[in-house]
């Protein structure tokens, strides 16, 4: 569906609020907390789509509202809709998807956000809050000056938000493997988490590594996560005697898929797994939400991962 844009507002340096609404003013698709949508932008000869958090708790029918944080180091969607987009601009947009929502087994709700993160936590804790529902909700920045819906969080859920500020004097850090642990006898406690990929590693693994059942964990990410740091990567697929060469931007499953490879594909997250790859030279760069650290050191989701500039990823396949 075609919507228009009818609001933008910055909430911090380099993060814009988006308002969509059709061009009729007629209602949207209804959808639950914790819902994204795809959006289409203009990047290159056809339209690229890129998944973004519903940041509401779906009560107002009327638009839909995303939060974008400015990324110079991705591939191009964040850079436009902060650079380029104005009000009255109409761009494609899907009806909401929901896959991180709220779990109904769930006595107390425990929400974990980094960062940009924060965006599908609001509609969630909203609901829980309107429906009186137990939850806690913790939220990491680099300061209060990146931190998007700062004020808003104090006030809406005092006594249940903590903040920490990792790059302030003094730096408070989320203890993860602490929070973990509190919550891992009780088995209605149910935690989600959406940040960076290193992130929900951490939440994922320190759930994994204290035994805390996996269906109690949700986690929601967007796909590869690129640095400013990353360089060319030289990929050799010994069984197909091909030799690639990637640059970022690209993704190393789209590489090999483009050089003829056949690699079963579904989420294209780094979360289901189906894209798993083995190799036996090289350091990947692992930022997959799925493998165990012991299935890292032979195998890595191309969909997702990258690899370090100086040696070359050697690919079984």
């Amino acid at each position: 569906m075609l919507l228009r844009v009818t609001h933008v507002e910055m909430l911090t340096p380099n993060i814009r609020l988006i308002r969509l609404q059709n061009p009729d003013g007629s209602p949207l698709p209804s959808f639950k907390p914790g819902a994204h949508i795809e959006v289409g932008l203009p990047l290159g000869e056809a339209a690229a789509f890129r998944k973004y958090s519903l940041v509401s708790d779906g009560g107002d029918g009327t638009c839909y509202e995303i939060a974008v944080k400015r990324n110079a180091f991705g591939r191009g969607g964040s850079v436009f809709l902060n650079d380029a987009l104005s009000i009255g601009d109409e761009l494609e947009v899907s009806a909401p998807i929901n896959e991180f929502g709220i779990a109904s087994a769930g006595l107390h709700h425990v929400l974990i956000a980094g960062g940009i993160g924060i965006t599908p936590m609001l509609g969630i804790a909203s609901r829980l809050k309107q429906a009186g529902m137990s939850y806690e909700l913790h939220y990491a920045a680099m300061s209060r000056g990146d931190m998007a819906f700062h004020d808003a969080l104090l006030r809406d859920h005092a006594g249940r938000c903590t903040l920490y500020f990792t790059r302030e004097e003094p730096a408070q850090r989320l203890d993860v493997q602490a929070l973990v642990a509190h919550h891992r006898d009780h088995v209605g406690t149910h935690l989600y988490v959406c940040g960076p990929g290193s992130l929900i590693d951490e939440v994922r693994l320190s759930a994994e590594g204290s035994g805390l059942a996996r269906p109690r964990v949700h986690f929601e990410s967007f796909g590869p996560a690129w640095s400013a740091s990353d360089g060319t990567v030289r990929v050799t697929m010994t069984e197909s005697a091909l030799d690639l060469e990637v640059e970022p931007g690209t993704t190393l499953l789209e590489a090999m898929e483009a050089a003829g490879a056949w690699i079963p594909s579904d989420c294209k997250r780094g979360e289901c797994g189906a894209c798993i790859a083995s190799y036996t030279g090289g350091r990947p760069l692992h930022r997959d939400n799925c493998l165990t650290e012991a299935q890292r050191a032979h195998s890595f989701c191309p969909c997702v991962s990258w690899a370090s500039s100086d040696a070359v990823l050697l690919v079984q396949m």
